[in-house]
């Protein structure tokens, strides 16, 4: 698979539907960094009319994990990955656009 913004929101659509049509989307990604966003709509808020936790879980794994997904693609072997940990704060009413940029490429 070729690691573009187009083909990795093509995976979201084949291989996590659910991710797509909740709006998660890859903007950009380099060697550095990748940024994934998801814009608050009906089919992800929660009762209180906020973004739900899961899809801003979902968005945030998606931003760290395209940067381990193209390194094992990039390294030739196959390699399995599980994540086993993941650690989030959540500082304000999340609405409107949000980003998730990982920089540790």
């Amino acid at each position: 698979m070729k690691f573009t913004v187009k083909s990795l929101n093509r995976f979201l659509l084949y291989k996590l539907p659910s991710a797509y049509l909740c709006g998660v989307r890859v903007k950009s990604l380099n060697n550095r960094e990748a940024i994934a966003t998801v814009k608050h709509s009906w089919i992800n808020q929660n009762p209180f009319r906020s973004l739900y936790w899961a899809v801003q879980g979902m968005t945030s794994e998606l931003a760290t994990g395209i940067l381990v997904m193209k390194e094992i693609a990039e390294s030739g072997k196959k390699i399995s990955m599980l994540v086993i940990n993941q650690k989030g704060s959540f500082s304000k009413k999340a609405t409107g656009k949000i980003r998730f940029i990982c920089e540790d490429g």
